[in-house]
C-alpha cells in the first residue's frame, strides 16, 4: 500500500476533526456544569440545610476545573 498525498490529507482530517469533537463536548460539559451551579443554587434556597454551602461550593469547583479543562484543551489542541 502506498503511502502519499491523499492518507496524509486523510490522517489530518480525522484529527482535526477529533480535536474538533473534544472541544464541542468539553464546551457542551462546560454548560452543563453551569446548570448544575443554577440548581444547586435553587436547591440551596428551598432546602435550607448545614450541608447546603458544602454543596455549593463543590459545585463551583467542579464548574471552576471544567473551564480551567477547557481553556488547556484549547491551548493543547
Amino acid at each position: 500500500m502506498e503511502v502519499g498525498a491523499q492518507t496524509i490529507l486523510n490522517n489530518d482530517i480525522i484529527l482535526s476533526f477529533g480535536k474538533l469533537a473534544i472541544l464541542i463536548i468539553l464546551i457542551l460539559y462546560g454548560v452543563f456544569s453551569l446548570l448544575i451551579i443554577r440548581q444547586v443554587d435553587l436547591m440551596g434556597k428551598t432546602l435550607i440545610t448545614p450541608i447546603s454551602k458544602i454543596i455549593r461550593a463543590i459545585a463551583i469547583l467542579h464548574s471552576g476545573v471544567i473551564i480551567g479543562l477547557i481553556i488547556l484543551a484549547w491551548g493543547i489542541l
